[in-house]
Parts: structure tokens; C-alpha cells; sequence
């Protein structure tokens, strides 16, 4: 019997921003993988011009599991644009995305995701 395990990965995902479905996933194990203009794309969840209702979005996938049972969990993060709030109300923060604290299923993300996505992002908005 094989141990659980813990695993990580990225994917860039293309999805209905009406139904917010899922239609592509893009792994990487890291986001130097990524061609530079599909993850400013999708760090910025910018809108594809061609089709009305289709996006990106950048998120990490926890996994865990092992060979034998496979898949047992899976929780994911959202990036999304940094804000502050000022006498109430949000303001988005230019060239700032962040990951959230806590998976979606509460399990704290490990910080070296969020100084890689830092370093991604400076990457992009340097260029």
C-alpha cells in the first residue's frame, strides 16, 4: 500500500465567465512554464476579444493521494487582483494579484506559491 501524499500544481484555465465552467486546463508544475503572454492573461483575467464569454484565470491545485487509491482530495486557489479598502469600499490595486491565505477547502497555501507568483508577476510587469 502506497502513502498519501501531497502535490501541487498550476493551471491556467479557460473558462465561461457567465456559468464560470471550466472548458481548458493548462498545467504546469511551475509558472516559468507558461508562455509569458498566456499568464499575464491569466494573472490578469483578462477576457479572450474573440469569444464574449470566455476567460482566463490562474489558479493552484493542492492534491492528495497516492498511486494505489489515486485522487482522495483537491482544493484549489484563485488568484485575483489585490485591494484595499478605503471608507468602505474596495479598491483594486494596479499590477498587485495575490493568492488567497487558505485553499478552498481551508488548508493553508505554502508561502513559497504566493513569493512565486510575486515573482511572476514583477516578471510580467517589468516587460
Amino acid at each position: 500500500m502506497s502513502r498519501s501524499k501531497v502535490s501541487y500544481e498550476w493551471s491556467i484555465q479557460t473558462i465561461d465567465t457567465i456559468s464560470h465552467d471550466v472548458h481548458v486546463n493548462d498545467f504546469e508544475n511551475k509558472l516559468v512554464g507558461y508562455d509569458a503572454d498566456d499568464l499575464r492573461d491569466a494573472i490578469k483575467r483578462r477576457h479572450n476579444k474573440s469569444r464574449t464569454h470566455e476567460g482566463y484565470q490562474l489558479v493552484l491545485i493542492r492534491y492528495f493521494g497516492n498511486e494505489d487509491d489515486g485522487e482522495q482530495d483537491r482544493e484549489v486557489a484563485t488568484v485575483h487582483q489585490a485591494f484595499d479598502v478605503i471608507d468602505g469600499e474596495a479598491i483594486p490595486i494596479d499590477n498587485k494579484w495575490q493568492l488567497p491565505v487558505c485553499f478552498d477547502e481551508g488548508s493553508k497555501v505554502p508561502q513559497r506559491f504566493h513569493n512565486e507568483l510575486g515573482s511572476a508577476i514583477w516578471n510580467q510587469c517589468s516587460n
